[in-house]
């Protein structure tokens, strides 16, 4: 488990998206402070590029992420 080298330019971590305060911080510490690996939007980003993770994608929405994933991996 680690901490997500990409907090400083994520837009989710940064609070530039929308979703409850509460909500954010629990998902902040559940994903980006210790389990990078399990958030949806680094897999995306891994897989496939910054281009492919949706603003509408928040850490924990992995079957969107593998949907994502399916539907543009060449």
């Amino acid at each position: 488990m680690s901490v997500c080298e990409k907090l400083e330019t994520c837009p989710f971590y940064k609070g530039k998206l929308v979703v409850e305060n509460d909500l954010a911080e629990v998902l902040k510490a559940k994903y980006c402070l210790c389990n990078k690996e399990n958030c949806a939007r680094y897999k995306v980003l891994n897989e496939l590029g910054p281009d492919y993770v949706d603003n509408l994608l928040f850490p924990h929405m992995m079957s969107k992420a593998y949907l994502i994933i399916a539907e543009n991996k060449k």
